[in-house]
């Protein structure tokens, strides 16, 4: 019995020190790796081109000779969103 509890103190005892190391987090997975601020580049902020609302011109002579094959729920769905 004495020798149980012996072995059971020196498990302790081993993965008590096992713990304390770094390095053993690192490969059991349990440390997080943090990533180095000096090696990260800024990036410019995003922007939009001024004429990025602007929709582009459309002849009007075009569009209505497209529309001949078009059902007729298909030419009124086209004219309300022409109308927005």
């Amino acid at each position: 019995m004495k020798k149980i509890v012996n072995l059971a103190v020196a498990a302790a005892l081993a993965f008590g020190l096992c713990a304390c190391s770094t390095a053993t987090k690192e490969k059991l997975g349990l440390a997080k790796k943090a990533p180095n601020e000096f090696m990260v580049t800024p990036r410019p902020p995003l922007s939009l081109p001024p004429e990025y609302d602007l929709r582009p011109v459309v002849e009007p002579q075009a569009q209505e000779t497209g529309n001949v094959h078009l059902s007729e729920a298909e030419q009124s769905l086209l004219s309300k969103v022409a109308n927005n």
